[in-house]
C-alpha cells in the first residue's frame, strides 16, 4: 500500500488530537497509569461494551486491588467478581496472567510489548495498548475501532487487510504521542466512526477519504442497517455455560445429576451427553475439573 501524503496524515493527527484533547471520554482505566488496572480494563473491554465495563471494573478493582491480591485469589472468587461480563476464561486469563506476572517477574510488569506479548491472554492489541498506555511505548496498537477509522481516513476503504492495516497504524502513529492517539481513534470510532458512519459529526472528516466519497458512506449504512441482529443469549451453549460457572462458583462440587437440575429446569438422562459436551469444553479451557468420580469442580 502506498504511504499516504505527509500533509494528509499532519493534518489527521492535528484534527484528531485537537478532538482527544477537548472531548476525550472520561473513563475510569485513563485516570491511571498503574499497568494492573490498565490491563483489567482491556481484558474486560475485550467483547464488552464500555458502559457495562465501567461499573464492573470498580467492582472489580475493589474485591481485588493490586496484582498480588487477584493472584492469591481463589479461581471461585474471581469468577464471582467477574460475573455479568460473560466469556469467563478472560477472568481465568486474567487470573494466570497475574499469578504469572508474581511468580516470574517478582510482580512487576513486563514494559514492552514483545514481552507482554508472552502472557496469558495478551494479543498483539493487548500488549500493544498496555505498553503504550502504561509505560509510554510509541507503538500501535490497532482495535476494531482504530482500525476502521485509519483505513476510511486514510485509505477510504471499510476493509484492509491486516498487513495493509499495520502499514498505515505505523505511518500515521505521532511521533512522541502514541498512547493519546489511540485513545482519540477509539473515541472516534465509537462515537462517529461506526459501521454506520456520522460523517458530518466527524472532527476528522475535511481529511477523511471516506468522507468524501458518498456513495460509501451510503453503502455503509445500508450494510449496518440490513446486519442481522445477534442470536438469542437465553438457551445458547454460552448461556448454559455461565450458568455451570455461576453455580459452580457457590459449592465446591457436584455430581452431573445434582448439576444439570440446577443447569437446566427438567433435566433427565437425554440431557447427559449435552451437559457432559459443554463440561469437556470447559474443562479444555481451564474453567473447571471433572474428576475420576463424575464430581465437577471450579479448576
Amino acid at each position: 500500500m502506498k504511504r499516504p501524503a505527509a500533509e494528509r496524515l499532519v493534518a489527521l493527527r492535528r484534527a484528531v488530537l485537537r478532538y482527544y484533547r477537548r472531548e476525550r471520554r472520561d473513563l475510569p482505566w485513563r485516570r491511571s497509569g498503574d499497568p494492573y488496572h490498565i490491563l483489567v480494563s482491556e481484558i474486560m473491554l475485550q467483547q464488552t461494551q464500555v458502559p457495562r465495563v465501567i461499573p464492573k471494573y470498580r467492582e472489580f478493582l475493589r474485591r481485588f486491588p493490586t496484582l498480588r491480591t487477584l493472584a492469591r485469589a481463589r479461581l471461585a472468587d474471581v469468577l464471582h467478581a467477574w460475573a455479568g461480563l460473560g466469556y469467563n476464561n478472560r477472568a481465568l486469563r486474567l487470573w494466570r496472567c497475574a499469578q504469572i506476572i508474581v511468580a516470574r517477574h517478582a510482580g512487576r510488569f513486563p514494559n514492552s510489548a514483545a514481552a507482554l506479548r508472552a502472557l496469558p491472554g495478551v494479543g498483539q492489541y493487548t500488549a500493544a495498548a498496555l505498553a503504550s498506555f502504561a509505560f509510554g511505548e510509541q507503538t500501535a496498537a490497532i482495535d476494531v475501532n482504530v482500525g476502521r477509522v485509519l483505513a476510511r481516513t486514510l485509505a477510504g476503504a471499510d476493509i484492509l487487510t491486516r498487513r495493509e492495516l499495520a502499514q498505515l497504524a505505523v505511518a500515521a502513529l505521532p511521533r512522541n504521542s502514541a498512547a493519546d492517539w489511540t485513545q482519540a481513534l477509539m473515541d472516534i470510532g465509537a462515537r462517529f466512526c461506526r459501521p454506520a458512519p456520522q460523517c458530518a459529526a466527524c472532527p476528522a472528516r475535511r481529511t477523511c477519504r471516506y468522507a468524501r466519497a458518498p456513495k460509501s458512506a451510503a453503502v455503509a449504512e445500508s450494510r449496518a442497517t440490513r446486519r442481522k441482529g445477534q442470536p438469542p443469549f437465553a438457551g445458547s451453549t454460552r448461556f448454559y455455560r455461565g450458568r455451570v460457572i455461576r453455580i459452580l462458583t457457590n459449592v465446591p462440587s457436584l455430581s452431573l445429576a445434582q448439576l444439570g437440575v440446577q443447569v437446566k429446569p427438567g433435566f433427565n438422562l437425554s440431557d447427559r451427553p449435552w451437559l457432559h459436551a459443554i463440561l469437556r469444553a470447559l474443562q479444555r479451557d481451564g474453567l473447571v475439573r471433572i474428576s475420576r468420580g463424575a464430581r465437577i469442580s471450579l479448576a
